[in-house]
Order: C-alpha cells, then sequence, then structure tokens
C-alpha cells in the first residue's frame, strides 16, 4: 500500500504551505528519513522527511501553494 505524502501543519496560523522544491524525481527510491522535499511559509523554510521507503510520485508541482493536509504525492 502506498505512504501519502501530504502538507504538514507548520505553524499556529499557517493555513497555506509553498511546496518549494522537490529532492527526489518520480520514479526515485527513497528511504525513511530523506528530506523529500522543502515547504515554506511566510515565517520558515521547512524540510519535509520521508515517513517510508520506497519508490516516490510526487504530485504536487514546485512553486504551487497547497493547504495543510493536501496530497502532494505518495511512496510506493
Amino acid at each position: 500500500m502506498a505512504e501519502e505524502i501530504r502538507i504538514p501543519k507548520l505553524g499556529m496560523s499557517a493555513t497555506e504551505v509553498t511546496l518549494a522544491e522537490w529532492m527526489f524525481g518520480d520514479g526515485e527510491t527513497v528511504s525513511k528519513g530523506d528530506i523529500i522535499y522543502t515547504a515554506e511559509t511566510d515565517k520558515t523554510t521547512v524540510e519535509i522527511e520521508a515517513q517510508a521507503g520506497g519508490v516516490i510520485r510526487p504530485t504536487g508541482e514546485e512553486g504551487q501553494q497547497y493547504k495543510v493536509g493536501d496530497l502532494v504525492g505518495t511512496i510506493e
């Protein structure tokens, strides 16, 4: 079963987050704990770690804003 990659809550007031950069491309293998993307709010930039290992399938686009909880990819 695929592990969902979602936008995390990054602060008390942040409801939207910009997906700044993917560190892996579609079809690449990641390990649990690898930094898979960076997310930005108006106050901070955060590195997001993989919660599982496998093949990454990013669906969210770099530079786009997403709401907390939005699905931006999977790890198969």
